[in-house]
């Protein structure tokens, strides 16, 4: 095979049970399974290298909204991990780099609001 396939190795050791609700993790594994079929991302009869116009698109949006940043990032980690190719690795560091300045900003503008609070 080569590379590792999406659904089967890498999602599927970030999203289980005990990670998720059964409900959320019913929603999430029928979002992949459209998403696999709609990119042709498997390692199996696919292109792995789709896996890049899925991270990029609306449909990986919708999926971080259901599982959250921090499980959002827990997969990229496994994507940069796991894959060799390139250009996955390389959208993965990006998102992974967008999601870890927006928890930063985040945490920042809390201790902002804090500080403006405690002078008050």
């Amino acid at each position: 095979m080569g590379h590792p396939d999406f659904l089967r190795h890498i999602a599927s050791k970030v999203f289980t049970p005990n990670t998720l609700d059964p409900k959320r993790l019913d929603d999430v594994r029928r979002l992949l399974a459209v998403a696999e079929s709609k990119y042709k991302f498997s390692s199996y009869g696919g292109d792995p290298k789709k896996l890049v116009e899925y991270l990029q698109s609306p449909d990986f949006t919708e999926l971080t909204l259901i599982v959250g940043i921090d499980l959002t990032k827990k997969l990229l980690e496994e994507i940069i991990n796991d894959y060799d190719i390139d250009e996955i690795k390389n959208i993965a560091k990006k998102l992974l780099e967008e999601f870890n300045g927006y928890t930063e900003a985040e945490n920042s503008s809390d201790t902002l609001v804090y500080n403006k609070k405690s002078l008050a």
